[in-house]
């Protein structure tokens, strides 16, 4: 394939922390050394717009955005420099992440229903069962305008079926593993086992379940400790819980630590435990497992695209059995590097190298079905109108592109030219 444009467009990227960020970044690194050119658009808060250039070859525009709700742009003056900044550079195709984030929807509608832009939009969350229900056919309309819809696992699939009723294929998150066990080198932590919860220290993650977990491990495996790495607001929650425990020299409190460091941690730990019950994927459990570390975690539908009970982890339906399953495998050595071996193997097939191929060809069916999935209607007759546009019915795929391209001047976007 051709080298691409490609924009990415988020309300979330790094250095915030989170899965969305880092697999955003981790496949934009991945298309970028194939040859694409990627540009990330994302929210910059209250803060002046930037562009940079990072060493990885990647693009990313921060718009200042000075109305955000819940972490979300809901400034229209941001969202139209996101639709801008695309139609300016020519970019080939727009890849909005995230239902439930604002920049990310609107960017799928706007280059689908305003400038011709092929779209797709991947579904990181599991959200039906909790959306309002007087919600639901204003986001089954919104979802008819991206071009191509991806989830990052099966249920994350089934969950954007739900929603929007069309097609969804499952394109899963991916990291580069070779480079994050290179990072991993040297990490030393005390415990037999080490036992590590990585993520936010939030409700949605459920990490007050991690004392109960301490408590059954304790029983079993004296010298068994757990280390808690991220932030978040029950953090001080948890603290408490530990101490009021008695479990003070059983779990230790990590909070945020830089990437890198974490993949130290997570290299010297022999398990994982995750006490979500709603992972839509699960990244931090791909990352582990590229390490070698063993699963054991709550059973929630996105992580069985990534573990097979008994074969590379657990999947436990409480914390009685993660205490459990962790005892026995550490008492079972065999057992125990059998599930290790097989969980670093599997990591293979979500290396972005992979996943990248993947999404190229998702690329090509929105890019190849341009006058096909062109919808406009309304909101193409009223963009016209406003701006004067030219682009009639699959011209954009066809060349259109290029004009705005060469005619447009830096200002209230930047311009990246072609090849820069």
């Amino acid at each position: 394939m051709e080298s691409l444009r490609i924009e990415m467009v988020s309300d979330w990227y790094v250095p915030r922390v989170g899965g969305v960020e880092t697999s955003i970044c981790e496949l934009s690194r991945a298309l970028a050394r194939a040859g694409h050119e990627v540009f990330v658009v994302t929210n910059n808060g209250p803060r002046a717009s930037s562009l940079e250039l990072g060493r990885d070859g990647v693009y990313v525009y921060r718009i200042r955005s000075a109305i955000n709700v819940g972490g979300v742009t809901a400034d229209p003056l941001a969202v139209a420099r996101m639709a801008l900044f695309g139609k300016r550079n020519a970019v080939d195709v727009i890849h909005a992440h995230g239902v439930t984030s604002t920049m990310s929807f609107m960017s799928a509608m706007i280059s689908s229903g305003g400038t011709g832009i092929p779209s797709v939009l991947t579904h990181h969350s599991i959200i039906a069962r909790s959306l309002p229900r007087p919600l639901r056919p204003l986001l089954r309309y919104a979802l008819k305008w991206p071009w191509v819809l991806t989830a990052v696992s099966r249920a994350a699939a089934e969950d954007l079926r739900e929603l929007s009723g069309r097609e969804v294929m499952v394109t899963h998150n991916c990291i580069d593993v070779r480079r994050w066990r290179e990072l991993g080198n040297g990490g030393e932590l005390d415990g037999e086992p080490s036992i590590v919860f990585v993520g936010r220290v939030t409700d949605r993650k459920n990490p007050l379940e991690v004392v109960s977990v301490a408590r059954g491990i304790a029983r079993r495996l004296p010298r068994a400790k757990i280390y808690v790495v991220g932030d978040g607001e029950l953090a001080r929650v948890l603290a408490y819980e530990v101490s009021r425990s008695g479990l003070s020299d059983r779990v230790v409190m990590l909070g945020r630590r830089p990437r890198a460091e974490v993949a130290k941690i997570m290299s010297a730990s022999d398990f994982l435990v995750v006490t979500s019950r709603n992972e839509a994927f699960g990244l931090a459990v791909l990352e582990a497992m590229a390490l070698g570390v063993v699963p054991v975690i709550y059973d929630s539908p996105g992580v069985r695209d990534l573990v097979v009970d008994g074969f590379n982890g657990r999947l436990a339906g409480g914390a009685e059995e993660v205490a459990e399953a962790i005892a026995s495998l550490w008492e079972d050595q065999g057992a125990y590097k059998a599930l290790s071996a097989a969980a670093a193997a599997t990591s293979e097939r979500f290396d972005c190298n992979v996943v990248k191929d993947v999404y190229l060809d998702v690329y090509k069916r929105a890019i190849d079905g341009c006058g096909e999935l062109d919808r406009r209607a309304l909101v193409y007759r009223a963009f016209r109108a406003l701006v004067g546009d030219p682009v009639r019915r699959g011209e954009w795929c066809h060349g259109r592109k290029w004009y705005y391209h060469e005619r447009a001047r830096e200002g209230i976007v930047p311009v990246i030219r072609r090849g820069a």
